[in-house]
C-alpha cells in the first residue's frame, strides 16, 4: 500500500495587522484565568488608545450559558448564567425516558460538562435534537429527512452545524452543537481526550496484510474502517473513537505548521516547537515510515522540512531542524497567513500527486490520508480566508461524503482573548462524535493537552509499549505460577524440589513475557523437575490468569553440560517458550515485548527494513555501561547497568570469585559472550537486585518510547547487590514465536 499521507498543521496566530507588537499599559486590573476584562478592548492587537482614552477595566467571571429551553421537562435552578461548580439537573415528564445525563456541571472555562439531553417519547425516525445550553432549536419533524435549525442567543457564538438532517441511520447530521461565551474556553484534559480519540487511533495498525484484498472499508490497508469507531477484529469497546487504521507497511507523510508570528511571543513560540517536537518523537516511534514536513509562518509562509526531501523520512534530522528553528526568523512580521501556510500543504500534495503519475502509479493518490491541526492564538490577517485553501486541498483530494475520512483537518487556539472560536471550527472538519476545533486560555495547556493525547492507548499490534509511560508492570510481563500439591493421603505435607534452588509450592514461581499469540519467553530451567504444563497458570496482571497448555525448551539448553568440568549448572541457552491455553493475539493489553533480530525492533529502533543483527547489537548495546530495566518480585520496574564491550569481562569475572559455586573454575566454562552481565562496581552507584522466582523475566531498553527486551531468561548467580549477576542468552532471529522457530543466528551474541 502506498503511503499513507498525515497532514499535521500547527498554527498559532492571531489578528495582528499593523506594526509592530507594543504592550500596552493596563487600564486596570490583568484579570486571572478564567475571568475577561469588561468592557473588552476596543483598540486592534498591537495598537495602543490615546493617552488618557483608556476605559477602566473590571474582571468578570465566565460563566456557562444557562438552557433556555428542554422540551417535555424542566431544569433547575433557573438563572441568567451559571457560575463554575454550578449543577444543573434535569427531569422529564411521566410517561418520557430522559436520555442523557441526568445532571451537568458547569466547568472552569464556562464550559458544560456535556451535552444537553432530551426527552424522548419514542415517536419518529430520530430521537428529539438536543438543544444547546443557552440556544434554541426549531423544526418538530423527526422523520427521516427532517432538519432541524439550530442559533445561540445573543452573545453567544454557535460551533458545531446550524442546520442537522434526521438521517436514515436514525440519527441527526454532524457533530452536537454548542452555544459559547466568547471568551470560553476548553480546559487541557478535554482537549487530550478529544483530540486523543480522533488523533491517536488514526495511528492503530491492523497487521501487515489488509483486508478486502488490499482495502478495508473506506480503502484503507489492514481492517476496516467505520465512523463508530468500530474496527473489525476489534471489539468496539476498545476504540477511544473513529480510526484510521494502516497496514503495517504503510506510512505516513506528518506537516506541521508552526506561527511565528509577532503577537506570538517568544516563549509561546518556543513552546509551540516544543509540541511539534513531542509529535515528531512520538508518531515516529509508531510501526509504519513516517516522513515529515515542518512550515513556519507569519506574514509568509516559510518551509522548514518538505516531503519532497529525502530528510523528511529521517526524523532525526526533521527535529534537529524543528529545534533550530527561532522566533526572529521571521523578523517579528505582524501578518497571520494561515491561507499561506495551508497552501504549502496544497502544494506540496499536487507534487505528490504528480510525482506518482510519473512513476507509473496515477492513482496511488487516493490512498493517501491527510489530517490538518491547526494552532492559533488569534485571527488570520493577510493572505485570504484560510478557507479558501482548505476547498483547494478538499477538490485535489476528491473529498466527498464516501472519502471524507481522507481529510482531517484540527483547529487549536490558544488565548482566551483574541481566539474566534467560529473561525476555527470554520476551517477545521466537521465529524460526528469527534471535536476538530479547540480553544485554550495558553500555550502551556496547549502542551500539556498534546502530550496527553500523544500517550499511545489503542495501538494495534506495536510491540514494546508501555501505557502509561511510568507504569511499574510492563504490559508483556508474565508471572508462572505453580498450584499448590495435594496433601499426601494420611495428612502430612509434601515438599519437591525441581530446578536449581526451586521449590515446586503454592508460593514458588518464574517470570516470562509474552512475544505474541499463545507464547511466553522464559527461562528453560523454570521447568527442571517441576509438575506438568497443566499444574502452571500464568498470571498476566489485573486477575487475568491462563493455564499453560505446553513448554518448548530451546535445544541447546543442558543444565549439566558442564559437569565433567566441574561445573554443576550451566546456563548457556537458558531459554523456554511456554504456549497458554489462551491465544491472547497482539492487540491492547496485555501486550507482547519486542525481541531484537526482527523486523518488529528494527520498526521500534526507526532501523531500515533488513537491518543486520550486528547492527541492532551495535544500537542497543553499543557503549560500555547500558542502562536497563528488569522487574521485581512486587512487580517493580528496577533500574540496572549492563556491562557491555570493555565492562563486560570485569563484570563477568565475579562469576568465579570466592565464595560464589563457581570459584576457580575457568570463566569460559561458566559464561559464554551470549551472556549478559549487571551489578554494582566498584567505586559505582548501587544497582538493583534480582530475587529467587523472577527467573525468566525480562530485561528491556528503551529505544524512542519503545521496549526492547535484551536477555530471555535468568540465571546464574543471583542475590545481594555486591557480586556482579549475569543472565542467560540475548534472543535471536524469532517471529512469529513457534516450537520450530528455534533458529540460530550470527552473531554469536546474539544467537539462540
Amino acid at each position: 500500500m502506498l503511503p499513507a499521507l498525515l497532514a499535521l498543521l500547527l498554527l498559532a496566530g492571531g489578528a495582528r495587522p499593523g506594526p509592530a507588537p507594543t504592550a500596552c499599559p493596563p487600564a486596570g486590573p490583568r484579570c486571572p484565568p478564567g475571568t475577561y476584562p469588561h468592557p473588552p478592548p476596543r483598540h486592534r492587537p498591537g495598537r495602543c488608545p490615546p493617552p488618557g482614552n483608556e476605559t477602566p477595566v473590571v474582571c468578570r467571571e465566565v460563566r456557562c450559558p444557562a438552557p433556555l429551553s428542554f422540551p417535555h421537562g424542566t431544569v433547575s435552578p433557573r438563572r441568567p448564567s451559571h457560575a463554575p461548580g454550578a449543577v444543573l439537573a434535569f427531569a422529564c415528564e411521566e410517561g418520557l425516558v430522559l436520555r442523557g445525563p441526568e445532571r451537568l456541571r458547569c466547568r472552569r472555562g464556562g464550559l458544560w460538562s456535556g451535552a444537553s439531553p432530551v426527552c424522548d417519547d419514542g415517536a419518529g425516525d430520530c430521537p428529539p435534537a438536543p438543544v444547546p445550553a443557552g440556544g434554541v432549536t426549531t423544526g418538530r419533524s423527526r422523520r427521516r429527512g427532517a432538519e432541524v435549525h439550530v442559533r445561540c442567543g445573543a452573545g453567544l457564538t454557535l460551533l458545531g452545524p446550524a442546520h442537522r438532517r434526521c438521517l436514515e441511520t436514525g440519527r441527526w447530521s454532524g457533530p452536537e452543537p454548542s452555544c459559547r461565551h466568547p471568551y470560553a474556553y476548553d480546559l487541557p484534559e478535554d482537549v487530550s481526550e478529544g483530540f486523543g480519540a480522533s488523533l491517536t487511533s488514526v495511528l492503530e495498525l491492523a497487521g501487515a496484510r489488509s483486508l478486502n484484498g488490499g482495502r478495508g472499508v473506506g480503502g484503507t490497508g489492514g481492517a476496516g474502517v467505520t465512523r463508530a469507531g468500530v474496527t473489525r477484529g476489534v471489539s468496539p469497546g476498545s476504540s477511544l473513537g473513529r480510526r484510521i487504521v494502516l497496514s503495517a507497511g504503510g506510512s505516513l507523510r506528518l506537516y506541521l505548521l508552526l506561527d511565528a508570528s509577532g503577537s506570538v511571543r517568544s516563549e509561546n513560540f518556543r513552546l509551540f516547537q516544543e509540541c511539534g517536537t513531542a509529535i515528531v518523537d512520538r508518531l515516529s516511534s509508531f510501526e509504519m515510515a513516517v516522513s515529515f514536513a515542518v512550515i513556519s509562518f507569519a506574514s509568509q509562509a516559510r518551509v522548514i522540512v518538505s516531503t519532497s526531501e529525502d530528510e523528511a523520512a529521517d526524523a532525526d534530522e526533521v527535529l534537529r531542524r524543528l529545534e533550530n528553528m527561532t522566533f526572529a526568523d521571521h523578523g517579528n512580521a505582524t501578518g497571520t497567513n494561515i491561507r499561506g501556510a495551508l497552501m504549502e500543504v496544497y502544494h506540496m500534495i499536487l507534487f505528490q500527486k504528480a510525482r506518482a503519475a510519473q512513476m507509473g502509479h496515477p492513482e496511488a493518490w487516493r490512498d493517501v490520508r491527510h489530517v490538518v491541526i491547526l494552532l492559533t492564538d488569534g485571527r488570520y490577517n493577510v493572505g485570504g480566508h484560510p478557507r479558501d485553501a482548505v476547498a483547494k486541498i478538499e477538490d485535489v483530494l476528491e473529498i466527498k461524503p464516501d472519502r471524507e475520512d481522507y481529510l482531517d483537518i484540527y483547529a487549536f487556539g490558544v488565548g482566551m482573548l483574541e481566539v474566534d472560536v467560529a473561525e476555527l471550527a470554520a476551517v477545521a472538519s466537521h465529524r460526528r462524535d469527534e471535536t476538530h476545533a479547540f480553544k485554550l486560555a495558553d500555550a502551556a495547556d496547549l502542551r500539556k493537552a498534546l502530550e496527553a493525547a500523544l500517550v499511545a492507548t489503542t495501538l494495534g499490534d506495536l510491540c514494546g509499549v508501555i501505557v502509561p509511560a511510568g507504569a511499574p508492570r510492563p504490559p508483556w510481563h508474565v508471572v508462572l505460577r505453580v498450584s499448590p500439591p495435594p496433601p499426601p493421603r494420611g495428612g502430612g505435607t509434601t515438599t519437591t524440589t525441581g530446578g536449581p534452588g526451586q521449590g515446586w509450592g503454592g508460593e514458588q514461581r518464574c517470570a516470562g513475557s509474552l512475544a505474541g499469540g499463545p507464547w511466553v519467553l522464559t527461562a528453560a530451567h523454570c521447568f527442571l523437575g517441576g509438575p506438568e504444563p497443566h499444574a502452571w497458570t500464568a498470571d498476566l496482571g489485573e486477575g487475568k490468569l491462563v493455564p499453560l497448555r505446553r513448554w518448548v525448551l530451546h535445544e541447546g539448553f543442558d543444565v549439566r553440560a558442564g559437569v565433567s568440568r566441574g561445573i554443576p549448572e550451566f546456563y548457556d541457552y537458558d531459554v523456554a517458550l511456554v504456549e497458554l491455553e489462551e491465544d491472547l493475539g497482539t492487540r491492547g493489553t496485555p501486550r507482547r515485548v519486542c525481541i531484537p533480530c526482527t523486523e518488529d525492533a528494527n520498526r521500534a529502533m526507526r532501523k531500515p527494513a533488513g537491518t543486520s543483527c550486528e547492527e541492532q547489537e551495535a544500537e542497543l548495546l553499543g557503549r560500555p555501561r547500558v542502562p536497563a530495566e528488569f522487574v521485581s518480585l512486587d512487580p517493580q520496574r528496577m533500574r540496572v547497568q549492563l556491562k557491555s564491550q570493555e565492562a563486560w569481562a570485569a563484570c563477568a569475572s565475579g562469576a568465579t570469585q570466592p565464595g560464589t559455586p563457581y570459584a576457580g573454575a575457568a570463566l569460559g566454562d561458566v559464561v559464554t559472550e551470549r551472556f549478559l552481565c549487571s551489578g554494582q562496581e566498584a567505586g559505582g552507584p548501587p544497582e538493583a537486585a534480582t530475587c529467587k522466582g523472577d527467573s525468566g523475566g525480562s530485561l528491556f531498553l528503551e529505544r524512542r518510547h519503545r521496549f526492547i527486551q535484551v536477555r530471555a531468561g535468568g540465571g546464574g548467580q543471583r542475590g545481594g547487590g555486591g557480586p556482579p549477576r549475569w543472565g542467560p542468552p540475548r534472543p535471536g532471529h524469532w517471529g512469529p514465536p513457534r516450537p520450530d522457530a528455534w533458529v540460530p543466528r550470527p552473531p554469536r551474541r546474539w544467537g539462540w
